[in-house]
């Protein structure tokens, strides 16, 4: 069962449920731009599902410090490091990546590095936040020293999720908007199907072995690990896992936030909690390697290309990262934002906890 909500009501109990958690009205619409982003575009486990069983909890017993605001410690050029001094993720990103964006707009590029900051919900919020200046905007992050899962072929939980968005500017067309994680999934999709008490597809967790492990609750048992982008060795798993490297060596020694592969874990520590967490953004001006007229031509030119390609199957017309989503989001302005019914039922004990009052909506067509 899912909900349906206006996404203004929607936005506005966001921002409501922030400044009942501390934060003051301008971080908390920041903060709420963020949060429906997701939910907007289809990315419902890092929309107002992480609001109720991340953002939330965390400011209200002191994990993330609400009244934390995101500090430049370095500028230099067209580099930047800014300190989220534990606060909101979502903050200290949008802080980075309008910094990374003004550089660009001087200097053809930017990139700012984040330390002490924490989860900061869907990357494509910030990598298509640029593309709305004409830039191609870059947005990564890691799980600090969280492990999620092993390196490939090892047997320790050292590595996040470390996701990563590329998003690039078009003119006649949706932007293009790559949007992953280098897993073959984020966990909190593996967490929702235990939750829907569903089993999870073949391909998305293995056992130590090697087989394929398709009970959700086997992950949170720890006899069973997500696969890297890729799958196993044979399938190119390697190259879903060299991704996550890469993510967690830009995020965190780069950035001097903390890292997943942490030597507490060899000496058989349990996995930390996600803190000290560190970000990358980066932006690119197209115009900085031509005419801005002509990269949006090429784009243009390029994705009617991609979409022109006559599909494999009658019906499923072929199409790219980032245009599904912009569909999506056209369709939660027109008729409401879809949010799965677990999601409404802890959003509605949320607003009950906080007493604030409900979006109009929240209820389940089985519920009313």
């Amino acid at each position: 069962m899912t909900v349906h909500i206006k996404a203004a009501s929607l936005r506005g109990f966001v921002v409501e449920v922030f400044r009942a958690c501390g934060l003051d009205p301008e971080s908390a619409r920041t903060a709420a731009d963020v949060v429906c982003y997701a939910d907007e575009h289809g990315f419902t486990t890092h929309g107002t599902n992480a609001l109720a069983n991340i953002y939330a909890p965390r400011l209200r017993d002191g994990r993330i410090a609400a009244a934390a605001r995101p500090e430049v410690v370095s500028d230099t050029g067209a580099v930047a490091v800014v300190d989220g001094n534990g606060g909101l993720g979502l903050l200290a990103m949008t802080a980075a990546t309008d910094l990374a964006g003004r550089k660009a707009r001087t200097q053809g590029i930017g990139m700012v590095a984040v330390r002490g900051s924490n989860h900061f919900g869907s990357a494509g919020f910030y990598a298509q936040r640029l593309t709305e200046q004409g830039l191609i905007g870059m947005a990564l992050t890691n799980c600090g020293p969280q492990g999620v899962a092993p390196p490939l072929g090892g047997a320790l939980r050292m590595l996040g999720t470390n996701p990563l968005s590329a998003a690039v500017p078009s003119g006649e067309h949706p932007p293009f908007v790559l949007d992953m994680s280098t897993t073959v999934v984020a966990t909190g999709k593996i967490q929702a199907a235990q939750l829907r008490g569903e089993d999870v597809p073949p391909g998305w967790l293995y056992s130590r072995n090697g087989a394929v492990v398709t009970n959700p609750a086997r992950y949170y048992e720890g006899t069973a690990d997500v696969a890297w982008l890729g799958g196993p060795l044979a399938t190119g798993g390697a190259k879903g896992f060299g991704l996550g490297l890469l993510v967690d060596i830009l995020c965190g020694p780069l950035a001097g936030a903390a890292f997943g592969p942490n030597r507490q874990v060899l000496g058989g520590g349990m996995p930390q909690a996600d803190s000290n967490v560190g970000h990358v953004a980066i932006a690119i001006d197209p115009a900085a390697f031509g005419t801005a007229s002509a990269f949006t031509s090429g784009m243009d030119e390029l994705l009617s290309t991609v979409r022109a390609c006559p599909p494999a199957v009658d019906g499923r017309p072929v199409t790219y990262p980032g245009a599904p989503e912009a569909a999506r989001a056209a369709r939660s302005l027109a008729e409401g934002v879809e949010l799965p019914d677990a999601v409404a039922t802890r959003l509605r004990a949320l607003a009950a906890e906080l007493s604030v009052a409900e979006p109009a909506g929240l209820v389940s067509v089985a519920a009313a």
